[in-house]
């Protein structure tokens, strides 16, 4: 009916449109209860309970594998957006460490190993703030839905394979993120700790001996 234009003008001027119309809103609160109350009763995991006493049955959902396009898909949905996530954890971490340590450091004598933390802190409370952009930008990449069902994505295989695209996207991600470190001496936005502690040393009046 819904795909059917015609077939809808047809059945609405007909003398038996009442009585669908009565017969459909019963049909959708009865399967509303039922979903209700088959929610209510099931758990808070999207998984299935396990039937099956073995290990094996318990990892191994009864559902068909996904083909190999879905699994692609599901792999690059995970691998993508940990490419963003593992860039700007590092990029801002090596940057507002060096920051710290070349500032703070010199002044209040903080360790670089204290100013890298201090510089992993704020690189992920931003990494945090900006979740969402980078997942919309991910998003926005196009990637078509997999299509995987709950049952399907509770299988041990697919948790494997979505864990994996994290992994490697976070690695590659971290890897682009170390760009900071090759960045010109002489370009540098500020000065490091060794050339501030230089520079102080030198401007430190010199006291003759008596």
């Amino acid at each position: 009916i819904v795909q059917d234009r015609s077939l809808a003008e047809r059945l609405a001027s007909s003398s038996l449109a009442p009585q669908l119309l009565d017969l459909a809103a019963n049909a959708a609160e009865a399967s509303g209860e039922g979903a209700s109350s088959a929610s209510s009763s099931s758990s808070s995991s999207p998984c299935p309970e396990p039937q099956a006493t073995t290990a094996k049955d318990r990892l191994l959902t009864e559902a068909p594998l996904p083909s190999s396009r879905q699994m692609n898909i599901y792999f690059m949905q995970s691998f993508i957006p940990f490419i963003g996530f593992g860039f700007f954890d590092n990029f801002i971490m090596i940057l507002a460490g060096d920051y710290i340590d070349s500032r703070l450091g010199v002044a209040f004598g903080i360790s670089t190993m204290a100013a890298a933390a201090i510089g992993n802190t704020l690189s992920d409370v931003i990494g945090i703030q900006t979740a969402g952009v980078i997942e919309t930008a991910g998003a926005a990449m196009g990637l078509p839905a997999s299509g995987l069902t709950e049952v399907q994505r509770c299988d041990i295989r697919m948790r494997i394979l979505k864990n994996t695209g994290m992994v490697l996207g976070i690695v590659v991600g971290c890897v682009l993120g170390m760009a900071p470190l090759v960045y010109p001496q002489e370009w540098r936005l500020w000065p490091s700790r060794e050339e501030r502690i230089h520079t102080d040393m030198e401007d430190a009046p010199v006291v003759g001996l008596v």
